[in-house]
């Protein structure tokens, strides 16, 4: 492949990686810390039925990103060059919690919940997402040294 297209083909998959995983967790973050208090100030009924509906309108973003994420981080995990010392134990703690949140993101948007368990379940996607853009970031400089 051309030097110039591999770099451009880089640098495309690198965004599309980081947009898709900042708009997953962050509408984890904004159904929690936003969303959540908002419904909490409904009645019951309309409680459940407006957190169904946000849970439906959100599900094919979700569904989208999710594979953009897991598309292009393939790619990149396979075009790597070369892994320090200590990359792969940290990879490998990365992976689980990207298999959390993919699980459990996919049973927040296709399984019938009250609105306290998805606010449960909204919360550890947010945790184990921060915690996946700490141990990137991690990785990045091990990469970088």
């Amino acid at each position: 492949m051309d030097p110039a297209v591999r770099a451009v083909l880089g640098v495309c998959m690198r965004w599309i990686h980081i947009a898709s995983v900042v708009t997953l967790i962050g509408g984890f973050i904004y159904a929690r810390f936003v969303l959540a208090p908002a419904l909490a100030s409904l009645p019951p009924s309309e409680r459940e039925l407006a957190g169904g509906v946000a849970v439906t309108s959100f599900r094919p973003l979700m569904f989208f990103v999710l594979i953009a994420a897991i598309g292009s981080g393939m790619y990149n995990y396979s075009n790597k060059a070369s892994f320090p010392p200590g990359y792969q134990m940290w990879f490998g703690i990365k992976m689980l919690l990207v298999l959390h949140i993919a699980a459990s993101a996919i049973l927040y948007s296709v399984r019938a919940s009250s609105q306290a368990k998805r606010n449960r379940t909204a919360l550890s996607i947010a945790i184990s997402g921060l915690a996946v853009v700490a141990i990137s970031a991690y990785l990045r400089y091990l990469s970088l040294r």
